[in-house]
């Protein structure tokens, strides 16, 4: 005889458990739809975070915090329309270089591999090209039999050799520049097909000046309004949480707002300094359009590793025109700029912040890029930062060293919380 008993629920906890799995499923279906917007939100909190400590600079010198941030603004989108100003010749001579001579550098790449194709860089890039290329070096080395007709061959492309039957003597046709591209992998074609390709998923945010300049707008009063009250939204949030948790609660936020605005600050420091030494390097150099490549380098540099890699690329590409050896030179250049960056620079200016293992940066990117393109790239470390700074607070052997860290910032914006 079965001894055990069935298990019976009572309806209203059935109930309770069915409406709580259908709320969960309307929240992330709605998370999902509008991911752009809350993507941008965080971002605008995220600049927010240090508007509202220049703020605090400003209101301990009796100066009202909405003026504050207004001053602190000002002056940052000041300097950044007179540095536009400034370079706005040589960026725009440079830029316009770098877009007429980007595709002569994919050319040549191309033509240097497919000189190659019997090489391991062949093998790697152009396995097809290194095929076909085989069997007309093949078909070279072969012994010319004499006919009793002169062969005419008419396809220059394809065969640089013609062979007269009735002397036995081979005229060889000089290699012309569109043959030795045609050697290669036509690399310009796999490269502009990539990128149309990414357009979809990585540059949706960017389809329209009306998007970006909204989306810009949107950022840039989220956080004004948070740095002129942010204790305002920091008790709204505390609201949603039961009284018993509030303190836990209220340090944690402490906590994510430290750790936040450590890593944008250490962002933008390492952006100036990374694009300043870049540009320098390239200059010496005498790399092409060496500023834009600077400031792309900069710029990037606010999407950690992946960035610097993107930014990599056509550097190495405008040196490649003048020779191979200065693309690797630009491309060792790079990873020893990365590399003082990494293990110098930004250990230096996050001494106390959040240390994400590089593996689960580059983890967090991708997946981010996949589900929610560009937008998502650009929120996945600090939103990687959030998470583990919230999963920290949850540990209890880590409450007391967060307390004390929540205290000091406290201290230091004059009680505000």
């Amino acid at each position: 005889m079965d001894s055990r008993q069935p298990i019976r629920l009572p309806t209203r906890d059935v109930v309770r458990v069915l409406a709580l799995i259908f709320g969960f499923y309307i929240i992330v279906r709605l998370l999902w739809i509008a991911h752009p917007v809350v993507f941008l939100f965080f971002l605008g909190v995220l600049f927010g975070l240090p508007l509202a400590q220049g703020a605090d600079w400003f209101e301990k010198r009796k100066i009202p915090r909405a003026l504050g941030v207004a001053i602190v603004l000002t002056v940052f989108l000041g300097l950044l329309t007179i540095g536009a100003i400034g370079m706005a010749p040589i960026l725009r001579a440079q830029s316009r270089e770098l877009q007429q001579r980007l595709p002569e550098a994919t050319d040549k790449i191309d033509a240097w591999l497919g000189h190659r194709a019997n090489g391991v860089l062949g093998i790697l890039f152009n396995e097809e090209s290194s095929d076909t290329l085989r069997a007309a070096v093949a078909q070279r080395s072969a012994p010319a039999e004499p006919t009793l007709a002169p062969v005419v061959v008419t396809d220059s492309a394809a065969a640089d050799t013609v062979t007269a039957a009735a002397s036995g003597i081979v005229v060889r046709k000089p290699a012309t520049r569109a043959d030795e591209v045609a050697a290669g992998g036509n690399l310009r074609r796999e490269i502009t097909k990539q990128v149309s390709g990414a357009q979809h998923s990585f540059l949706r945010v960017l389809t329209s000046t009306f998007t970006v300049s909204g989306a810009f707008m949107l950022v840039l009063f989220i956080a004004a309004y948070i740095g002129v009250d942010p204790a305002l939204y920091h008790g709204g949030l505390l609201e949603l949480f039961p009284p018993r948790h509030r303190d836990r609660a209220a340090l944690t936020l402490s906590s994510l707002a430290t750790t936040l605005r450590r890593w944008l600050v250490t962002q933008l420091i390492a952006m100036l300094l990374i694009g300043a030494v870049t540009t320098v390097f390239l200059f010496v150099l005498n790399v092409k359009a060496a500023l834009p490549l600077g400031i792309l380098a900069g710029i990037l540099k606010f999407i950690p590793i992946v960035g610097s890699i993107f930014a990599a690329i056509p550097a190495i590409a405008m040196a490649f025109i003048d020779s191979p050896h200065k693309a690797l030179v630009v491309a060792v250049g790079y990873l020893v700029i990365q590399f003082v960056e990494n293990h110098l620079l930004v250990p230096v200016l996050m001494k106390h912040g959040v240390n994400i293992p590089p593996a689960l940066t580059l983890g967090i990117q991708a997946l981010m890029a996949l589900l929610f393109g560009f937008l998502g790239l650009l929120v996945a470390v600090p939103l990687l930062a959030a998470i583990l700074t919230v999963v920290r607070a949850m540990n209890p052997n880590d409450m007391r060293e967060i307390s004390a860290e929540a205290n000091k910032a406290v201290a230091a914006s004059g009680g505000r919380g």
